[in-house]
């Protein structure tokens, strides 16, 4: 039976984080929209950072300006763009090796990740990858809606989503699986003290320090 690799997305397999950057290439060629979607964003940011409002309104305040109400195969078509760019030059060369060691192992390989689905399932289908989690889309008539289909995929939620798929798909995890989670993030601690095996990816000050304590390895990529 396989072992488990599971691999969150933004700034562990990837350079850099992946929503910010969308939300950019949407509104690049409409300049008219740059500044309340600063505003906006800069905003929500602010309150979140003060613990006024949960992380996900981050996302809906970027998501309204940018995406809300654009029809689903335009999105698509972007993502598309997007994930294939992001496979080609945005993966850390680290990660290609882990992605390529566990593959060698024979190895299930999952993809858990606070970023939209949007963006998660094409990078993980050009990587080869059929499992994934991530904050899932709504779409209303073809058209993007102003919310989201799940909760924010983040934190405890993360783990939450993982033991669902497990659940789902029980051939997965054996009593004697393995599981190894890889993270640069801090608010992955739960899922990372899930796995049997949690490594520390390029990790925040937070994570870095957490490390020391929980028995995680630390790597840099």
């Amino acid at each position: 039976m396989a072992d488990i690799a599971i691999f969150d997305l933004d700034y562990t397999l990837t350079k850099r984080g992946t929503w910010g950057r969308f939300v950019v290439k949407n509104v690049k060629y409409r300049p008219w929209l740059w500044l309340p979607l600063a505003i906006s964003a800069g905003i929500t940011q602010w309150r979140y950072k003060r613990g006024k409002i949960p992380r996900i309104r981050v996302k809906k305040a970027m998501m309204r300006w940018s995406m809300t109400g654009k029809p689903q195969d335009e999105m698509q078509r972007l993502a598309l763009e997007f994930a294939a760019s992001e496979v080609e030059t945005g993966l850390r060369p680290g990660a290609i090796k882990a992605l390529n060691h566990h593959r060698k192992r024979g190895d299930t390989i999952i993809i858990a990740s606070a970023a939209v689905d949007l963006i998660v399932a094409p990078i993980a289908e050009k990587l080869g990858i059929s499992l994934w989690v991530a904050t899932n889309m709504k779409w209303n008539a073809g058209k993007l809606a102003p919310d989201f289909s799940s909760a924010n995929c983040y934190g405890a939620e993360k783990l939450e989503r993982v033991k669902l798929l497990f659940a789902q798909n029980p051939e997965l995890k054996q009593n004697n699986t393995i599981i190894t989670m890889y993270s640069d993030s801090y608010s992955d601690l739960d899922i990372l003290r899930f796995s049997d095996n949690g490594i520390a990816v390029n990790a925040d000050r937070k994570l870095r320090e957490a490390a020391k304590h929980e028995n995680f390895d630390v790597v840099e990529w």
